[in-house]
Formats: C-alpha cells, structure tokens, sequence
C-alpha cells in the first residue's frame, strides 16, 4: 500500500471486477451476525459461557515466502438457495374447533430438511405450499442432519386453507463485506461466520448462491441495546459468480473475471498481539477504507472460530458514521502491521464500539 492510501485511509482498487456490492444483518443475545436476509434475521450466537467477551542454525535455510492474498473489504450482495426446503419452525393451528400441528404429529422437527413429496423434488416453498394445500395426505423425504427418512402428514383444514402447522422457507438473500481474495483472484471468501437460519440457528444447506450488485442507501448508527446496520438494495437481477460453501467460518466462492487488487501478506496469528490494528470497510459510496481499531483480546483456542478476538473500534469517522460495528460489516479485514490478520464478525450488542474476530487463518483452512 503507499504511503498516500495510508495517509488518506482509502484503500483503491477493491471491487469485485464490477461485480460485487450489498444489503444487511443479524441480532445475537450478547454479540450479533452482521448479515441480514430480506426480512430474515440471521442469528449465531457466541461459544456458550462467554461473556462478551533458533534462527542461527536456520540462517543458510532460505526463509519461506509468506502467504499472500488480494485484500477485501468490499461489501456485496448474497443471494442463495438452501439445498432442500427448511423447516424453519412447527406450530398450531386450528381445525374444527381445536389446536392441532400435523406436521409435528409427523415427527417433523424444525431444521428439518423436505426434499420430495410423494416421490417428486421439491425445489421451492410455492410448489411444496401448493402440495400441502390439496388436502390430501402425502408423503414427505427430509433430511435431518444426515439421516434421511420419510413420514406422512396429512393437512388440516384451517379457515378455507389446508395446513400442515410449518413454517419453511428456501432461500435467503442479504449483504456481506468480502474478506479476501486469492491472488489470482479467481476466488473469495467473506463474513468469517456461515449463513444460518434464523429460527433453527443452524448453517443452511447451500444448494446455489451468488455474489450480486448492491447499492448502500444509508447508514443506521449502532447504540447500546439497539446494534446499527448498513442499508442497501439490489441493483440488478443478475447476480456475478458462483457461491460455492456455506462454512462455520464464512462463505467462499468463484469469480468469473479474475478480481485485481492489492497483495497483501498473511500475518500467522502466534504473531499477533494486543494493540493497534485497522479494519478495511466499506460504509458509503467512497469504497474500501482503514479505520484504526484496537485488538483488546485473543484466544488461540480453535474452538472460538468466529470469537477468536476482541476488536474495538477507536476511529472518529467511524464512530461519528455508525457508532462503531454495524451489520453489514461482517467480513472486514483486521490489519495488523499492515497485515491481514482477520474478519470482523459480530458486534457486542450492549457497546457497539466492541466485537468479534475470527483469524484469517481459519478461513484459509475451511477454502481449502
């Protein structure tokens, strides 16, 4: 990076090839998802119990090049399709004078996948709701977890519609802030947490998905009790690219034009340490900038993924424009000595001036 894009916070040449830009987020108990699916909130909540919270023999041996990538930062659209119809929640309904729930009475469990019904795939909520609708008892195929297994459900009569008493859905679309790139930029990878269902909790099987045009239309600052979030809407009904995995760690995909950005090398988090970091981001139409930040924390446990470190953001523009981590930002690079340390992934609901950070080289394991 030059010293004049230092000096200026601006980071150029970060778009998607004139692909990728936006939408919004998520609300946890103590950190939140900053990703938000038209009208679906999107929700991981942090690990269980957290508060929210000998070179001279070497000197002949050439040192090893460091790893690089293309650094992110964009912020881009998402729209995907779950690999099966999800069973997001079972209820009641009221037939003949009484509270009844068919589809529980099946067996049918919330984060159950449908994938067929009486023998025919079902890919979409309209065509399985039209199914369900006749009245007629029918055999369904789900998937839980990795078993896979049929039950029937027969619907009842609820006012002058049929119901079984689920609530599905097969598709999500919302906003995210691209991570990285591979230098060669052919690939990419974003969030650092994976794309859950909201009511489940659980990561979404992804059937098909892709990057898409955004444009940001405003920003909603964050305060205690009340987590801020970029605004934005699809530009286009076309998307760019491919969405190729829905991980714990963030989701990754392919670029049909190779991205062209800015090298930048990969710091291994034994050399991390607490102190002054900088995160990119996109909040407005000015692109990718570094904003300063202090890195307060850091747990090298594996099993903290996505709550590996605690960020907290000290730049005045920043604060001045969002109040600190808005949804939207999931995915933003951590910078450390002017190398990629993480992502930013959650922001603490109660101080939005505070979140969470997954380390680079977790994302780096689930790309493969």
């Amino acid at each position: 990076m030059s010293s004049k894009s230092k000096a200026d916070g601006n980071v150029r040449g970060f778009s998607l090839a004139g692909a990728i830009r936006t939408f919004s987020a998520a609300v946890g108990t103590s950190a939140v998802l900053m990703l938000t699916f038209c009208g679906i909130l999107d929700m991981i909540l942090p690990p269980e119990g957290d508060s929210a919270q000998a070179a001279s023999a070497l000197a002949s041996v050439p040192a090893e090049e460091p790893m690089q990538v293309q650094l992110g930062g964009d912020i881009f659209g998402i729209r995907m399709f779950s690999d099966g119809i999800i069973v997001s929640a079972v209820s009641d309904i009221y037939a003949d004078g009484a509270a009844c729930c068919p589809a529980k009475d099946a067996g049918i469990r919330p984060g159950d996948y449908v994938l067929s019904a009486n023998g025919q795939p079902v890919k979409n909520n309209a065509a399985l709701s039209g199914i369900l609708a006749r009245g007629e008892a029918v055999t369904l195929t789900l998937r839980r977890e990795e078993e896979i297994f049929e039950t029937t459900v027969t619907p009842r009569l609820c006012g002058d519609t049929y119901r079984a008493g689920m609530w599905i859905r097969d598709s999500a679309a919302g906003l995210g802030t691209v991570t990285f790139y591979t230098a060669d930029g052919t690939e990419f990878a974003a969030l650092g947490h994976g794309i859950c269902d909201a009511d489940t909790r659980k990561l979404i099987a992804l059937r098909a998905g892709e990057p898409a045009d955004i444009a940001l239309c405003g920003i909603e600052r964050g305060k205690a009790g009340a987590p801020g979030r970029l605004r934005g809407y699809f530009t286009g009904t076309d998307g760019f690219g491919v969405l190729t995995s829905n991980t714990q760690t963030g989701i990754f995909g392919t670029l049909p034009e190779p991205h062209r950005g800015e090298l930048i090398d990969i710091l291994p988090q034994e050399d991390a340490e607490p102190g002054p970091v900088q995160i990119a981001a996109t909040i407005d139409d000015n692109g990718v900038r570094l904003f300063d930040a202090e890195l307060e924390k850091i747990n090298r446990s594996k099993k903290q993924g996505p709550c590996a470190l605690v960020i907290h953001i000290t730049d005045p523009v920043l604060l001045e424009k969002t109040g600190g981590i808005v949804q939207g930002m999931s995915g933003s690079p951590i910078l450390q000595d002017g190398k990629l340390l993480g992502a930013l992934t959650h922001v603490f609901v109660e101080d939005p001036t505070r979140g969470y950070g997954i380390f680079i080289e977790n994302m780096l394991e689930a790309a493969g």
